[in-house]
């Protein structure tokens, strides 16, 4: 949303093929490098793929922030982790503000 600096966010889907993962990733921890990283999942505990992403980026770096705006079901082993219960405007306005990204 509007809270994340322009051009700072990257989607990986679900639907990366595994054999792609490993590219995607070195993409962007080399784009992160020096930078915070917040990673933000939906449900992340139904995909898999989500699962691993986020392990394999903690494991690389974990100053990571995990963002969960849907279900908490799963919780990563992450320094610093916010669920939001929900990806309504309104719980993403929270947790930006949480994170401190709103300027309030």
């Amino acid at each position: 949303g509007e809270w994340a600096p322009p051009g700072s966010t990257r989607v990986v889907g679900t639907g990366t093929p595994p054999d792609e993962l490993s590219s995607v990733l070195s993409a962007l921890l080399r784009e992160a490098d020096g930078r915070s990283l917040v990673l933000v999942v939906r449900d992340a505990h139904r995909h898999p793929t989500a699962v691993h992403f986020v392990r394999a980026v903690l494991a690389a770096r974990p100053d990571a922030v995990v963002l969960e705006m849907g279900l908490p079901v799963w919780r990563p082993a992450a320094a610093s982790y916010l669920a939001s219960y929900g990806a309504a405007r309104s719980n993403g306005r929270a947790a930006a503000e949480t994170l401190g990204l709103t300027g309030r």
